[in-house]
């Protein structure tokens, strides 16, 4: 029996409405309860017809899975709608001797900001597994805020007892747009941290990433990741 490969989750954002559609070459199942960590439901507005979704979310989260590959997704209203994706690890043996951890960029949240010019950040951030994946994550960030990411970067089978050690560096760069006060070359900042991949309950852990500047008036942002089984 095929199993699924990947998965999706569409979540609503605040208050309004989108339409989107999700095309892949294989096919879709709807789910209800947890999916990547996020809680999913069902509704009648979301029609699955083989390979083919289209639905409506509001302020929850509408979840599949997918067997095959993906060919699209279109989604009407972008700023309403974040979208999760992930892959789903092939079963293991029933040896038990094993778990899955997921990585999992959570949120940024606004430290320092670049001078009074600016009143939101334009971030580009790349979130690097040494060795594994690596995911890209854009977000306008206003002075004080903190911005959902919800980005799964890589899937690890680790030893049950046992842990993996990996370095994850978070590279943000902050891009300059016609609206800021002043405005120059993009300005960049990374930093790396050890981590310590272990079965049982998911953990929270965040790097402050400082952001140099070209005018002395260096940002700061903190990220969050989730480590830990997120399967649902």
């Amino acid at each position: 029996m095929p199993q699924p490969r990947h998965y999706f989750v569409m979540d609503g954002q605040g208050n309004g409405r989108s339409d989107y559609t999700i095309e892949a070459t294989g096919d879709i199942d709807q789910v209800e309860g947890q999916l990547g960590g996020v809680p999913v439901s069902k509704d009648a507005h979301d029609r699955v017809s083989g390979s083919t979704v289209n639905g409506t979310v509001w302020a929850q989260a509408d979840g599949y899975r997918v067997y095959g590959g993906l060919k699209s997704i279109e989604v009407e209203n972008p700023d309403h709608v974040q979208v999760h994706t992930g892959e789903i690890a092939a079963p293991q043996d029933s040896s038990g001797e094993h778990c899955e951890v997921t990585v999992r960029a959570e949120k940024v949240e606004f430290i320092e900001g670049q001078g009074l010019g600016e009143g939101a950040l334009e971030l580009q951030i790349e979130h690097d597994i040494h060795g594994a994946q690596s995911e890209n994550t854009s977000t306008k960030l206003p002075t004080g805020a903190t911005k959902n990411l919800g980005a799964s970067i890589d899937n690890f089978e680790v030893p049950v007892g046992g842990t993996l050690n990996k370095q994850l560096t978070t590279k943000v760069t902050e891009r300059e747009v016609p609206a800021d006060w002043f405005t120059g070359h993009p300005d960049h900042g990374s930093a790396t941290m050890d981590l310590s991949l272990e079965c049982g309950e998911p953990q929270t852990v965040s790097q402050n990433v400082r952001i140099n500047s070209d005018r002395d008036n260096p940002g700061e942002v903190k990220v969050y990741y989730t480590i830990g089984d997120l399967s649902g």
